[in-house]
């Protein structure tokens, strides 16, 4: 017990003689203020939102370091002179220089325009569309985003609105953007009339003109940037009123029909192009600022006047996509057949390329040479195309052959089945009849040029000649298979190549796809328990086998 008490006696008298030494403070300091320095300056390159509390931090982190120097400047000058000293200089210099590197890279990089998307779907890059707009932009234009600061409920529209114009302004030295308070500089909000915001006004800085855009996405800013700059907007129609797929997203639910074709109409806006639905019942004809006339999917014949309407158009040089499935009625096959064109009735089924061995599914590849190139035709509609696949599609084909069309009308096909197809007589039983079926290939998709009507009637428009688009399928198009494959990328390019936009026919970026992992109560508990306890169990393991090694 003696023993016991004096050494008690002796631990005590050495902790008040280390709280007396000034040494001792100093190495508290030291320690203190080297991990306070290091952790503030981290903090300040990382994390934007506490750069206030990591300037504080570092402050106190060097005053510590003073104050050890001051306390004891030999002690401090002994062990740097040390072998630990030197490895703590040469560690300090290390990490310096790494921090020095990566901020340099940093700055480079944020310098440099050149961006690599690593996404699977290419979600963070711009469409080639957007990147040519702004390529082509002539006149200064800025972006005037009007947010207020610190509003929580809007802090992920400012980053995602920033985030685009940053990307905006990168590719084009015209395009320069700012941010506005609309509470605290009530003058700027008023000058350019914004009342509600967020919101974000393009100005052309020569003509004043100005365009709101309430959107934050891709689409609506480059809208913006047109309309600004008095880019005039091809206006597209599409068919109605006769069952054809069309808009069907739920106005209070914001929910879409498989069938609806809102994602295709969607894709023309992305586009640039004004779409707006046309009945030629109340409209009476195809008005004259109609770039393109689209029919999807119809199951109710065209009246008589309706007929007249849409070959009144096509004389006048229009230009149509005209998606028409097996049991399509036999009015627009009428229509079709003025201009050469004849529509199966049969759906077609292709042994060899097909979806999930679904005959009556075909599909068309590129490694299969199913698209005919533009160096055959001059038409680059699927140049780029890889795999596109229809549902219950019929066989498109000059009314008569190739070499007894007038002239002045041509035929090109676009995309085809393969030999091992037939057009199927028997839709309840997918066998291949030699005695009723008809072997293919055939065309699931073509496009006539005409300067007149097969029977001679001339397109008035002086200059111009008719253009049409058929598909002998209108599934692809539609919200359910849209986005499968390059479906989306066969239709747009059709568009873009009547509205003759030949820049804009590309693969396009898809959008942001929702990924969801779905476990049961007991993978839950594993990916949990897991993560708590491996690692560490790892690192235990890995630290008994080095003490064992070094022993």
């Amino acid at each position: 017990m003696a023993r016991q008490s004096d050494r008690r006696a002796a631990l005590s008298l050495d902790l008040v003689d280390s709280l007396k030494s000034t040494g001792f403070w100093s190495a508290i300091g030291a320690v203190v203020g080297l991990i306070a320095t290091v952790t503030g300056l981290v903090v300040f390159l990382t994390v934007d939102e506490l750069r206030n509390f990591a300037v504080s931090v570092l402050i106190i982190g060097l005053v510590l370091l003073f104050i050890a120097l001051v306390l004891s400047p030999r002690a401090i000058a002994v062990f740097m002179a040390g072998r630990q000293g030197r490895y703590g200089a040469n560690i300090a210099v290390m990490t310096i220089a790494f921090f020095i590197i990566m901020i340099l890279i940093n700055f480079l990089l944020f310098r440099s325009p050149t961006r690599v998307d690593v996404t699977a779907t290419r979600v963070f890059s711009l469409s080639q569309q957007t990147e040519k707009v702004l390529e082509a932009l002539e006149k200064p234009v800025r972006a005037n985003a009007f947010f207020v600061p610190g509003d929580t409920r809007t802090a992920f529209d400012r980053q995602q609105a920033e985030d685009l114009l940053n990307e905006f302004s990168r590719r084009s030295s015209n395009f320069t953007y700012r941010f506005v308070d609309p509470e605290l500089n009530r003058s700027v909000a008023v000058q350019y009339d914004v009342r509600e915001y967020p919101v974000v006004v393009f100005e052309d800085l020569e003509t004043t003109a100005q365009q709101g855009v309430f959107n934050l996405t891709e689409q609506d800013f480059v809208t913006g940037i047109l309309v600004a700059t008095g880019v005039q907007q091809k206006r597209i129609y599409y068919l109605t009123g006769h069952q054809e797929a069309a808009l069907s997203r739920d106005v209070a639910t914001g929910e879409t029909d498989e069938e609806g074709l809102d994602f295709a109409l969607q894709g023309m806006q992305r586009d640039n192009y004004q779409v707006r639905a046309l009945n030629l019942k109340q409209d009476g004809s195809v008005p004259e600022d109609a770039a393109i006339l689209i029919i999807a999917g119809p199951k109710r014949d065209l009246d008589t006047d309706e007929m007249d309407a849409v070959m009144d158009y096509l004389i006048r040089g229009g230009k149509m996509v005209v998606l028409l499935d097996p049991d399509a009625p036999d009015t627009y096959r009428q229509v079709l057949a003025e201009w050469g064109l004849l529509i199966g009735s049969n759906p077609i089924a292709d042994l060899i390329s097909n979806v999930a061995g679904e005959a009556k599914s075909p599909m068309a590849q590129n490694s299969n040479a199913q698209f005919v190139s533009s160096g055959l035709t001059n038409i680059p509609i699927v140049d780029q195309l890889n795999v596109v696949f229809f549902t219950d599609a019929t066989a498109v084909q000059p009314i008569l052959p190739l070499q007894d069309l007038p002239t002045y009308l041509t035929y090109s096909s676009l995309t085809r089945s393969t030999p091992a197809s037939w057009l199927e007589t028997h839709a309840e039983e997918v066998n291949y009849d030699p005695g009723d079926d008809i072997q293919g290939p055939f065309d699931i998709g073509a496009v006539v040029q005409a300067g007149a009507t097969l029977t001679g009637q001339p397109v008035t428009a002086q200059d111009t000649i008719a253009k049409v688009v058929v598909f002998g399928d209108s599934d692809f198009a539609r919200n359910k298979f849209f986005f499968s494959s390059d479906n989306a990328d066969l239709f747009l390019n059709s568009v873009n190549w009547l509205a003759e936009d030949y820049e804009l026919i590309s693969i396009r970026p898809k959008l942001i796809p929702f990924r969801e992992l779905v476990v049961n109560q007991r993978e839950r508990d594993f990916i949990k328990w897991s993560s708590w306890f491996v690692p560490p169990v790892i690192m235990l393991i890995l630290a008994i086998f080095v003490w064992w090694r070094r022993r």
